[in-house]
């Protein structure tokens, strides 16, 4: 699109900046030779010296045959002139940069499409900080009557793991609370279904109704409690082959001792070669076990790691590292030890299923060792 921006200063010169790398037309008018100068040699927009508030400048600029006219000059007044004289000489979409509230409706009379009240914006952002600083961006939208915002889903929260859907269907959450987008770790933007996993360490983005949004950031934020905690890791211990002759009192017992540990994205958990004094449950999130460097591995919620260390007193024989956000909980050997080895028949069981996972490690390392010998 070819567009004319009246007015070089910080935001016009920022707002060009934006819109050439965006492979657009740009033209910018600003009374400042030095100004459309810098403009120039930086940005490579098109440059008018003149006055935007001038008919010769804006003809000058093109504003003929402009798509859309922004006029971000430093004074209202300048911008309501500027949109006044644009809408007689040319059909292209206004917008302009509002200072003071006043000029609204001037600037609606002036056929203005889109007002950006600037001080409201700003106020709007700063207030949302510090009321709600778990979240990581705001947006005032319609007046500021709704909020955009972004927030991100750590591994406790209890809305991790779940759909949009189940979370929209929760009591609790927001009627008016909408979610519009996910963003990973590296910047990419997922538009989400009912079906979309809230996953530790996205960011959701969101929009609220102003008076909703201490409901949802509340609601979104919330974590489990050490109660709901040790219940998560009961019922992980359960689905664990070695576990199954234990009692729920007695696996009850085990998780009460358990240390709740959260790793960010990328954090290593234990490296190959050091001695495993615990073993790990995932309670939220995935966790990526690699050897030498090659991922053998992932670890899902619900799913454990470390326990061949634990029970056989060895070092580590691989490294594990967080491949999202994620919490889990670590059981140490002292803890373990008291529940377990009083058990005879868990005793038993553990020793049968050791033997048979260190001859499955053994038999996949022989195979790892000659896949590298010839190449493949």
């Amino acid at each position: 699109m070819k567009i004319v921006i009246a007015g070089g200063g910080r935001v016009g010169a920022a707002l060009a900046a934006r819109l050439v790398a965006e492979r657009h037309l740009v033209t910018v008018i600003d009374r400042e030779r030095a100004v459309c100068e810098r403009i120039f040699q930086s940005i490579g927009a098109v440059t008018v010296v003149g006055d935007a508030t001038d008919p010769h400048s804006l003809e000058e600029a093109g504003i003929g045959g402009a798509d859309v006219a922004a006029g971000v000059l430093a004074r209202d007044a300048d911008n309501l002139a500027f949109a006044m004289l644009v809408r007689s000489l040319s059909a292209a979409r206004l917008m302009v940069r509002m200072l003071d509230d006043s000029y609204r409706q001037p600037y609606r009379l002036a056929g203005v499409r889109d007002v950006v009240a600037e001080a409201q914006v700003v106020v709007g952002k700063i207030a949302t900080a510090i009321e709600f600083p778990e979240v990581a961006g705001s947006l005032p939208l319609a007046r500021g009557d709704a909020i955009l915002f972004e927030l991100p889903i750590v591994g406790a929260a209890l809305v991790a793991g779940k759909t949009v859907a189940q979370v929209r269907a929760t009591d609790g959450f927001p009627r008016e609370c909408v979610f519009i987008g996910l963003v990973d770790a590296d910047g990419r933007i997922d538009l989400p279904s009912g079906a979309t996993v809230l996953k530790p360490g996205l960011t959701a983005i969101l929009v609220a109704r102003r008076e909703q949004l201490p409901a949802a950031v509340s609601f979104l934020t919330a974590r489990t409690s050490a109660a709901e905690a040790v219940a998560s890791v009961v019922r992980a211990l359960k689905s664990i082959d070695f576990l199954a002759p234990l009692s729920e009192e007695e696996l009850a017992k085990v998780s009460r001792g358990v240390e709740l540990v959260r790793r960010a994205e990328k954090e290593v958990v234990f490296r190959q070669g050091e001695p495993g004094e615990a073993f790990y449950v995932v309670l939220s999130g995935e966790v990526t076990l690699t050897r030498e460097g090659v991922a053998v591995e992932t670890i899902k919620g619900g799913g454990f790691f470390g326990e061949i260390s634990l029970l056989t007193g060895e070092a580590r024989t691989n490294t594990a590292v967080a491949a999202t956000e994620c919490e889990l909980a670590a059981i140490g050997r002292e803890d373990f030890r008291e529940v377990v080895m009083a058990n005879p028949a868990v005793a038993l069981e553990m020793s049968r299923i050791l033997g048979q996972r260190l001859a499955s490690a053994a038999r996949s390392e022989a195979q790892r060792r000659r896949r590298g010998l010839f190449g493949r």
